[in-house]
């Protein structure tokens, strides 16, 4: 026989008789609202963090072989049992990665989305479960602080181009060091604060450059950022269907071949006047 399962009574969470209307529910939250829209926050924190559980509890069946049940059954029989047919592969993945999730959990203070997690885990290969909770715990409060959204592309996009600085490293410290190095010396690592404060001192000066490339450099980046962040939309791929799907695909990466044989010239006596505009990478 199983254990209950947590119940709503758990929560604070109450449905209302009526609906609120923009009428009777306006301005700034009260505190009584507020102490329900923690709770609601307080469920999805919850979920998230019984995804580890799940697999630091997978890994107490596994490795003291509580499977076997009457002495016969295997793992994949348990698995497939008592989790529905939750995959070994799946399986391994949760036991591969619960340790960080917690790690994460207890430096940033909330559990992060499995999808920032799966991204995550090669930085926390080739360093440590500690450092990769330290340096996303960095970037996740920088962005809150900017006002803007972590997405897990973001996550992957810093996570290559660190463990990229590490290629051919043998050393295990060395290699540790040269991830960690390129997670925060790189150009693409300033943090979203660093930028707000870098306008800031620019003392109402204009955001944008006097040279139009530049300004079409920023306009690029804003489109690249919401196409990332429409990549994000769980709604919208439920119901997008695999061609359309195939054509945005095929259509992101024509304009990352145009863009990619861009040339930007210069008169400059530094250098020789030409250099290529990588503006889409890989």
């Amino acid at each position: 026989m199983r254990a209950q399962p947590f119940t709503m009574e758990h929560w604070g969470l109450t449905l209302p008789d009526v609906d609120a209307t923009p009428e009777t529910a306006h301005g700034p939250l009260d505190e009584h609202e507020q102490r329900l829209l923690a709770e609601a926050h307080r469920a999805v924190d919850n979920a998230r963090t019984a995804r580890w559980m799940l697999g630091f509890s997978l890994e107490v069946v596994r490795r003291r072989r509580l499977y076997r049940g009457d002495g016969t059954r295997t793992w994949e029989q348990y698995l497939t049992l008592e989790h529905d047919g939750l995959s070994t592969s799946e399986a391994d993945r949760l036991q591969k990665t619960w340790r960080l999730a917690q790690t994460v959990q207890k430096e940033l203070g909330r559990p992060l989305p499995d999808s920032h997690l799966r991204k995550l885990q090669p930085y926390a290969e080739r360093t440590s479960d500690q450092e990769a909770a330290r340096a996303y715990t960095e970037l996740y409060r920088a962005h809150q602080a900017g006002g803007l959204r972590l997405v897990a592309n973001q996550v992957q996009q810093r996570v290559k181009n660190a463990v990229a600085a590490a290629k051919g490293v043998s050393d295990p410290a060395e290699r540790s060091q040269a991830v960690s190095a390129a997670w925060t010396t790189a150009p693409e690592a300033v943090m979203p604060t660093q930028r707000v404060e870098a306008k800031r001192e620019q003392g109402g000066a204009s955001e944008r450059s006097s040279d139009p490339v530049d300004a079409a450099l920023q306009l690029l980046n804003a489109a690249r950022q919401a196409v990332e962040n429409a990549t994000e939309d769980k709604v919208a791929r439920k119901v997008r269907s695999g061609e359309e799907a195939q054509r945005q695909q095929d259509t992101i990466r024509r304009i990352g071949r145009i863009l990619s044989k861009v040339k930007v010239d210069a008169d400059a006596d530094d250098g020789d006047g030409i250099v290529d505009a990588e503006l889409v990478e890989g």
